[in-house]
């Protein structure tokens, strides 16, 4: 495998532990130095980037209050932080409780809670729960149809799920090498299927050019003990639905699904961000990752110049 490139200011020499910071302000959120440690692009000792951590701080390029680092002027940063953990005390059980029954469904062999709530900072009362899922190949579009149900019934309950990126076995690997889906690989954080996690980190090796220290995390083979009800129901839709009557479920509403929503990225000028497939429905609407990454390199650039 080729070694994933950067090209452009990202790329740029510049004080590496500065760069975790930096991408973190994006997302008004300042990292404690464990964090700034997992998300440093280069490989190197904890006291060396301590170290260099404080020589920043003396010379003013950034701030570090209650533990927490933030650029230069972002202070309130810390504040900001604490209220989003306590907004995240309050999901996670949702997102935990939620997150066992979605891997209840028929065919679903990992969940994964990804997005603002697995860095711990979600908005309070704004952010949804966003779910990474894996499924048997064959069954995604079925098994989306019924994510959808739980779906709509947290949407009664308060709760607003975002199962937004499902994928089957076969698609473990991300095709798209890149540091944004790297970062995401490394703050994602499991729910179910410890087998298919670990997987998931051995065929995608390559997360490690970007994040050195990156690694799997929360492994815990009691979050794959479901109870007996869950297990029931998992045991039975799949008994029910793994022949011929799943295989027509599945082609049917695999061609509604994704002709429905591929319209749908058509009126919303999305088709770059979104991917309809047999093995894969990546559905994030509002250019998310380019945002991302432009904000990350406008920052990078404007430090430069500092």
């Amino acid at each position: 495998m080729n070694r994933p490139s950067q090209s452009g200011p990202i790329a740029a020499a510049m004080p590496a532990v500065l760069k975790p910071i930096l991408y973190a302000d994006i997302f008004d959120f300042p990292l404690t130095f464990e964090e700034v440690y997992q998300y440093l692009e280069i490989k190197s000792a904890p006291e060396i980037v301590r170290q260099q951590l404080d020589q920043a701080v003396e010379a003013g390029q950034i701030t570090c209050l209650d533990g927490y680092y933030s650029l230069a002027g972002r202070t309130n940063l810390a504040a900001k932080r604490r209220e989003r953990l306590t907004a995240s005390r309050k999901l996670w059980p949702k997102a935990i409780h939620y997150g066992r029954w979605l891997a209840a469904l028929p065919f679903i062999r990992l969940v994964a809670v990804t997005g603002s709530l697995a860095v711990d900072n979600p908005r309070d009362g704004v952010d949804d729960i966003d779910y990474l899922i894996v499924t048997q190949p064959g069954r995604l579009w079925l098994c989306r149809a019924w994510i959808i149900m739980m779906v709509r019934f947290g949407h009664l309950k308060g709760t607003h799920l975002c199962p937004n990126y499902l994928i089957t076995e076969n698609k473990l690997y991300f095709d798209t090498n890149d540091f944004f889906t790297a970062r995401e690989m490394v703050q994602m954080k499991l729910i179910y299927g410890v087998d298919f996690y670990q997987k998931m980190w051995e065929v995608n090796a390559w997360v490690k050019h970007f994040f050195p220290h990156g690694q799997a995390t929360g492994i815990d083979r009691q979050n794959d003990s479901l109870s007996t009800i869950q297990q029931a129901i998992k045991a039975g839709g799949e008994w029910v639905f793994g022949g011929f009557l799943g295989d027509v479920l599945e082609r049917w509403l695999q061609k509604y699904q994704i002709t429905k929503h591929t319209r749908l990225a058509g009126q919303n000028g999305a088709y770059d961000t979104l991917l309809f497939t047999p093995d894969i429905c990546k559905g994030h609407y509002d250019g998310h990752k380019h945002k991302t990454m432009l904000a990350y390199q406008q920052r990078v650039e404007k430090f430069e110049k500092w």
